[in-house]
Order: structure tokens, then sequence, then C-alpha cells
């Protein structure tokens, strides 16, 4: 495999060592241990995260409280495997790629709700924040088995918040620079059988083009769970999140160079609803019944400004799609059921019906309409043994899920994995956990890949992939220092492409078109994921990971915005009683590295490399008792993004938002 590690790279290795041995230094002083986590994705029940057999990473509460991020996808940037790309300011539209898998081949559940778009296949986490996101699980490699369709790279997880403690309401406001600011208002807590939590947040910034780059979102969210019985719990869900953005950069690539579109416009509305009842009747069974209905609407427009008839390369009004909108539905029922045979295992079988519906209607400059509006309905049924053996040191998970799809028929994917946890002193200092898994997966063609007016293939199959992965955990002399490895290998076949029509056999295309998607594409990944875990010790800890990527493609074509290299490293510090008793400091650094990755030029069409970039982020945040009211609290934050300023693209031709400052004060009671 060949490594490629220039320009930054160098200096953010300097700046991940001085941090490990700072974080070490102070560990010789505290004999604090870190608490157990507990994951759920990876198998559909609840388990520690130290005996999951797949390759697993969960963002905790308080992870994103430290480092204030306020979207999902800034929260994922230093998970291992993810890249994360975002041309431009923020709330535009992002993608997130597992292990080099195309966006659209990772599965995006929020509260257990899919909301991947059934127009495009991916999800745009732009507009996605974390006001009362609970955690964040994410699976990487497929999860065909478990969750079906688009899970060939992974599944990402966001989880609302559980209502704990005494009722309480906390409000925090802030503004900072290019005309950004936040304010929340959430509340929570526990009374008899009744848990709560919600919130309702508002984010608008001017962006940092002179024109049109403004970005405001609108976010509620309201988690209930009521237990009237023993062992038995109802929950509700919602969540929206009403966004505007401008699009100054929306002319790239259509051969103005760094002209500004002063009114190009996105709106994007999404909501969600999901209702659930899971009871345990006898000591060994357990079971859980849901519906769920979300919905995306994507609206865009924009007008041929009269600065653009002038220019040179203006294509004629045909080439500006002035207006279009895409509203995309899901509802789904499901119903799932745990039966533990003792210490010894637990078989979890589940059915779902889930319904898809998406349409588009677009109008070009000459007035040109194309639309379509399509549904399909999909039935799957998923059956997963777990065995647990020598005191639960030797783990083997097992299952099958058949999907029965009216678009592209039956699929089956099967899995496998086996852990072995071995723990050589008995005092968790010398931990050992050895792990491997096989995994199939598919994605279902997309809509606008079947039925778009000038593109459609109504004759598509479903992409396939499988996928081997073998790791290994080690503590190494103390509970606080670990270190782990995974390589993965993933080849996924019958990719869908855009290609001549007389290279797809059977296509079923509308008269006249010579291009459609077609299954004619294949790639292996293969790639390697490190991490390393300092403390927490003496209030520090160091979480540091770097992955490395490499891909062959059908054709020899290259793979588009993901580097061959990723690091990150993330140093906290957390302490209390600082300058009074029961107050409470945070102070949160993180530093990413992106290798160079291969890219489309926008204005030449050709592929060209983007360059290697290093971003750092600090977040700072302070509380302390409120004066005459000790339950209540009072404090300060500021948290700062791109905090040396660096000139970047994630997107190439799309630069990277400056320096970006957002300070104010919380008040909780």
């Amino acid at each position: 495999m060949r490594v490629m590690m220039r320009d930054n790279s160098a200096w953010t290795l300097g700046i991940v060592v001085a941090l490990l041995c700072r974080a070490a230094a102070a560990a010789e002083s505290n004999d604090e241990q870190s608490l157990g986590t507990v994951v759920v994705t990876a198998t559909r029940t609840e388990q520690p995260i130290e005996a999951a057999t797949n390759s697993v990473s969960v963002v905790t509460q308080p992870d994103i409280a430290n480092r204030q991020t306020q979207t999902v996808v800034d929260t994922l940037r230093d998970v291992p495997g993810v890249d994360v790309v975002q041309p431009g300011s923020i709330g535009k539209a992002a993608s997130v790629f597992i292990r080099g898998a195309d966006a659209d081949q990772t599965l995006i559940l929020v509260d257990g709700v899919e909301v991947n778009s059934a127009t495009l296949g991916g999800f745009n986490f732009g507009n996605l924040m974390t006001d009362d996101i609970g955690r964040l699980e994410v699976l990487r490699g497929a999860g065909g088995t478990l969750y079906g369709s688009e899970a060939i790279g992974g599944v990402v997880s966001a989880f609302t918040a559980r209502g704990q403690g005494t009722p309480h309401v906390t409000l925090s406001t802030g503004g900072g620079n290019i005309g950004t600011s936040a304010s929340l208002a959430s509340f929570g807590g526990e009374s008899g059988i009744v848990a709560f939590s919600g919130s309702l947040g508002y984010l608008t910034t001017g962006g940092f083009r002179p024109v049109n780059d403004d970005f405001s979102n609108l976010t509620s969210a309201l988690r209930v769970d009521v237990t009237p019985i023993e062992h038995g719990t109802l929950r509700g869900f919602w969540r929206s999140a009403d966004s505007s953005l401008g699009l100054a950069d929306n002319n790239i690539g259509n051969g103005y160079g760094t002209f500004v579109d002063p009114n190009a416009r996105q709106r994007d509305e999404f909501y969600l609803a999901k209702g659930e009842w899971e009871h345990a009747p006898l000591p060994d069974l357990t079971y859980r019944i849901s519906g769920a209905y979300s919905r995306t609407v994507n609206v865009f427009s924009d007008a041929v400004d009269p600065d653009v008839l002038t220019s040179p390369n203006y294509f004629g009004p045909d080439f500006f799609l002035s207006y279009f909108r895409v509203p995309n539905e899901i509802a789904t029922a499901e119903t799932q059921a745990n039966y533990s045979e003792g210490a010894i295992g637990l078989t979890t079988a589940g059915f779902e019906f889930k319904e898809q519906s998406g349409a588009l209607k677009s109008v070009s400059g000459s007035g040109a309409v194309d639309r379509f509006d399509e549904s399909r309905a999909n039935y799957a049924g998923y059956l997963q043994q777990q065995l647990h053996f020598l005191e639960d040191r030797l783990s083997l998970i097992g299952g099958f899920r058949v999907d029965g799809n009216e678009d592209f028929g039956k699929q089956t994917s099967a899995a496998w994995s086996v852990g072995y946890l071995e723990d050589w002193g008995r005092g968790g200092r010398w931990t050992t956990h050895v792990k491997g898994s096989y995994a199939e997966g598919f994605r279902a063609p997309t809509f606008n890949e079947l039925f778009f007016p000038k593109s459609g293939n109504r004759n598509l199959d479903a992409e396939t992939s499988s996928e081997y992965n073998g790791g290994a955990a080690q503590h190494l002399g103390f509970e606080w220092l670990a270190v782990e490895a995974t390589y993965f290998a993933r080849r996924t076949s019958n990719l869908i492409q855009f290609a001549p029509v007389t290279q797809c056999p059977g296509a079923t295309v509308p008269m006249g078109v010579s291009f459609a998607g077609c299954n004619v594409g294949r790639a292996d990944m293969q790639g390697v994921e490190t991490a390393l875990a300092v403390g927490p010790l003496a209030g520090m800890s160091l979480r540091a990971s770097y992955t490395y990527l490499d891909w062959h493609l059908l054709g020899g074509k290259a793979l588009l915005r993901r580097p061959h290299n990723r690091m990150a490293a993330t140093l906290n510090y957390d302490r209390t009683q600082i300058a009074r008793r029961a107050d409470h400091l945070n102070a949160n650094l993180n530093v990413g590295f992106v290798g160079e990755r291969t890219d489309i030029d926008p204005l030449t069409f050709s592929t060209a490399t983007n360059t290697s970039y290093t971003r750092v982020d600090l977040a700072m945040r302070y509380e302390m008792p409120m004066p005459g009211h000790e339950s209540s609290t009072v404090g300060a934050f500021a948290r700062l993004q791109n905090l040396f300023d660096r000139n970047y693209d994630e997107a190439l031709g799309f630069k990277s938002p400056p320096i970006n400052v957002l300070a104010g004060a919380r008040v909780r009671w």
C-alpha cells in the first residue's frame, strides 16, 4: 500500500506527540478510570463497546458538549474511517463517506428512523444540528444484515437524549464574527413515570462570501418516555429542521470562474415522528413495536442574473435550472424480539415494512418542465444469533436478512463476526480484544437512477458488497492507555455509473436517451484504521486516530474527495473546583489533518489534486453555581473553528470558512 503524507502532516504529528507527552505526564498523579460505553447499532441490542465484535465508534453527549459542535457533520470529523466533505460555508450540503464508500452507500438513522433521500440516496448533513442529540454511533463496515439498503459503507445513528434527573431548563445564546449567532433553549428531567427532553434552537450566519452566503436553521426536538407498567415503556420522538441557504457558489462549474451568484437559494424542510412500545413480559424475552414517518422537502430556485448574460461563456437560458422541488417521504413499521438463552446466547428476530416515495419537479430557464412521482414498498425479515462462551470472553455472532423490494426484487445479506477478550492481569491493565468479521450489503437504485426524465434506467439491479474486517485492541499496562488497529477490505459490485446506453445490456430508458445509469462498475477498497486513547487522568484525556485508505476502481478512475491519509487528535481537559466549590472548567483542542485527494476542477471539469490541509479548533466553557441558588448554574463559553485561519478547500473550488468565533453565556436552573 502507498502512504502519502506531505505538507502539514509532520506538523500534525508533532502536535499529536506533544499532546500525548503532556497527557502521559499528567497520568502519574491520578488513578481515575473511564466509564464503560454502551452501543446499540452493532447488534440492535445493548452491549458494552469493549465487547463489540464489529468496528463501531461512539460520540457521547459530553464529547459533543466539549467540542461545542453545532452540526452533526462537524462532530463526525474525527471518527476513524470517516471522511467529511462540505463545499463552502456552514449549512452547505455535506456528505459523509465511510471507508471510501459513496455517500449514498451509508445509511443514516435518527432515533432509528431512516432519513436517506429516496431520490438521491444520500443524506444532507448540512441541515442536521446537534440540538438535544444524546449520542452518535458509527458502525463502520457493511450493515446490510440488520439494516438493509444503503448500509454498504456502514451506519450513522443519532439518538435524542433521554430526560434524566430533576426537571430543568437551560438557555444559551452567543454571537461571533461573519454574522454568526446561536440560541438554544432546552429542557429535560423525570417526573413519576414520565421522562422527557426537548429543545428549540436557532442558528444563523452571514457567511464569508461577499453576498448570498447566509444560512439560518430552526431546529426543534422532543423525546418522551412513559413507563406505565413494570418493564414496559412507551416512547415518542419528534425532530424538525427548517433552513434557508444562500448559494453564492452555485455557478462554480458552469464556466464563470469566481462569479458570485447573487440570487440562488435553497430551502430545506425536514421532520420525523416516531412512536415505540418496548416491553419485557418475561425475564428472558423483550419485544419492541414501532412506527415512524419522515419527510424532507428540498426547494432550489435561481434566476439568470443580467451580469451573466454578458459572460463570453454564457450557454443560454436552457443551461440554468431556475427551480426544482424534491419531496421525499419514508413510512416504516417494525417489530423486533430478543430472547436470551441464559448467559450463553441472545436471539434477535425482526420484521420491517417500509414505503418510500419521492418526486421531482424542475423548471429550466426556458420554461421546460421535467417531473416524476414514484413510490415503492420493501418488506424485510432478519435473524441474528449471539453466542457467548468462556465467561463471555469468546463471542460468536451470525445472522442474515432477506429484503423484498418491488423495484429490484429479493436480496439476501449474511454476516458473521467473532471476538475474543482476555484480561491477562485481571485488572484491566493488559486487556487484549481480538475480533474479525464478514458482512454483506447492498444498495437499491434511487428514484433518480430509475426514473429521472433524461437518464433514468428502469432495469437497474441493486449494488452488492462483501467486506472482511480483522483487528485488535490492547491496553498497554494501564487501563488509561490503549491502542487499536483494524484492517478492512471491501468489494462492491454492480456499481451504478453514468455510461452510454450501448454499454448497458437490457437498459430500459426513454426514447432518445443516449446516456443513463448502468450496472457497469466495481470498486475494491482496503485500509487500516488505528486509534490511541490516553486517560482520562488528572482531568486530561487524549484521543488520536489515523486512517489509511486505498482503492481500485474498474477502468482506472480515481475515487473523488477521499484522501489516502487522514489523522485527528483531541486533547480534552476537564476539572471541577477551579476557583470555587462545584465550578467546572472544560477546554478542548482538536487537530485534524486531511491528505491530498483527487477532485474535479470546477472550471475545466478535469481531474486535479486537492492539496492537504490541517485545521485546529478550540473550545472552552466555564460553569459555576448561581449565587443564592446552588442547584442552578451560570457560565460562559467560547469556540474558535479554524483557529489559525487556514485557507483550504474541502471540495476543490469551494473555499472553506476562515476563522469563526462564537462566544456567549449559558444558564441552567
